[in-house]
């Protein structure tokens, strides 16, 4: 059955007026779905020219949450991902070891308490099921330890240094590997949440997002 992309990220042909995001409304998407859009996606963000680092998606490990007709996030594992030495090691490389592609739509990072101009995001564009072109915001996220017992979710945007740098402890999410992810303590009059990304169903780092038309 033909389904269109505005099941998964909704509103893409509208404005959205309002941020309608609640954290009762808010649903993983169906993960045929997230498999379908993923591999879209992940095809797209690989023509990214001179990116920080290189991401291999696997689009099978797609997995996001949504608003529908709203709001929503996604994203696209880095293939092969699995928890080891070799991995470890470049935890340590300048711009980190590749985790995922992020994918927003109508969510963009907040940094000190502003969301970011969109000049500092890249974004791809694909097509709906009538043919009408949709821009979504991609982050390129990696895994980087900065000192003994300190490691970091780095998301890149358009600039060299990270757009965001956010701590990773332990904890657990919402299920699916080897990278999750969820929006939680969500702020209706703020229009914001906070990002949790939660790595081999262990580790997690999060990160304050806010609503953008």
């Amino acid at each position: 059955m033909k389904k269109s992309i505005v099941v998964t990220f909704g509103c893409l042909s509208l404005v959205c007026s309002s941020f309608a995001l609640a954290a009762e409304s808010l649903e993983a998407i169906p993960q045929d779905e997230a498999q379908k859009f993923g591999a879209s996606m992940a095809k797209a963000a690989s023509k990214i020219e001179n990116p920080q680092i290189t991401i291999d998606g696997d689009a099978k490990k797609a997995n996001g949450a949504h608003v529908p007709d709203a709001v929503g996030v996604l994203v696209v594992p880095q293939k092969d991902l699995v928890e080891s030495e070799e991995y470890a090691a470049k935890f340590k490389e300048e711009k980190g070891a590749a985790l995922a592609y992020m994918f927003a739509y109508h969510l963009v990072p907040v940094i000190d308490g502003q969301t970011v101009d969109a000049s500092k995001l890249r974004t791809i564009s694909i097509y709906d099921d009538d043919g009408n072109e949709v821009e979504i915001n991609v982050l390129l996220l990696a895994v980087r330890q900065v000192s003994e017992g300190d490691y970091r979710l780095y998301a890149y945007g358009t600039g060299d240094e990270p757009l965001v740098d956010a701590k990773f402890s332990e904890g657990t999410g919402p299920g699916a590997e080897p990278v999750a992810v969820e929006v939680i303590n969500v702020d209706e009059n703020e229009r914001q949440g906070d990002t949790v990304v939660t790595v081999f169903g262990k580790y997690q780092a999060q990160f304050r997002i806010g609503h953008a038309e």
